[in-house]
Parts: C-alpha cells; structure tokens; sequence
C-alpha cells in the first residue's frame, strides 16, 4: 500500500464446501480470514484487524480477493490486474495503489 504494508502467511484451505482462508502476520497475530464460495464467486470476510475494519477497506478486500480466485491465470480489468509468473501470484490494484504477492510456499520433504 502506498503509506503502509502488511506481510505474513496466507493459509488456504479447500474443500467440497469452498475455501477458508487466514493472513497471519509474523507475530502469530490474524490480520484477516475469510471465506470463498465453491463457485468462487462471493468472498465473505470473517475477522479483519481493527486497523483496517472499516467498510471501505473491507470493500476494496472483498473485490480484489473476488477477482484473485475468479482469475487463476493472468487477467487484467479497469482497476486490477493478475500477474502469474512461476510460483508467484501478483494482484495489483491499479486504482487503489495496492498490490498483493502470493508466493507458494513448496512441501518438500528432504531424505
């Protein structure tokens, strides 16, 4: 964000009933979790910080998190753009000023 950031874990978890997810920061502290349909068409948001609880900034959430999930590979509209490059997810909100990283994170077990 322009003035500000946050960074941490992203934990998603799907199953037949849609995807949970929680942004944890690197206190152990959730910033968010929310909730994603099966059709990944509505994200409901659960818990937000007290920061950032305000309508216009769950909004802004909402709608960028709605249009990651919709977009599993590069897309663009008028105020946001996905970019994926490798294991990297990159949503760049153009109006806003945000962007968001995803990188996954591999479960490789060493022998």
């Amino acid at each position: 964000m322009p003035r500000g950031s946050l960074s941490g874990i992203c934990l998603i978890k799907t199953d037949a009933s849609g995807s949970k997810g929680s942004l944890v920061n690197e206190f152990g502290i959730h910033a968010l979790d929310f909730t994603v349909s099966t059709d990944r068409r509505k994200v409901r948001l659960l818990h937000v910080i007290d920061r950032m609880n305000k309508w216009y900034i769950k909004r802004i959430l909402r709608r960028d998190l709605r249009f990651l999930f919709l977009n599993k590979e590069s897309a663009q509209d008028r105020w946001r753009e996905v970019t994926v490059e490798g294991d990297t997810t990159i949503l760049h909100n153009k109006k806003y000023h945000i962007t968001y990283t995803f990188t996954e994170i591999k479960n490789e077990i060493d022998q």
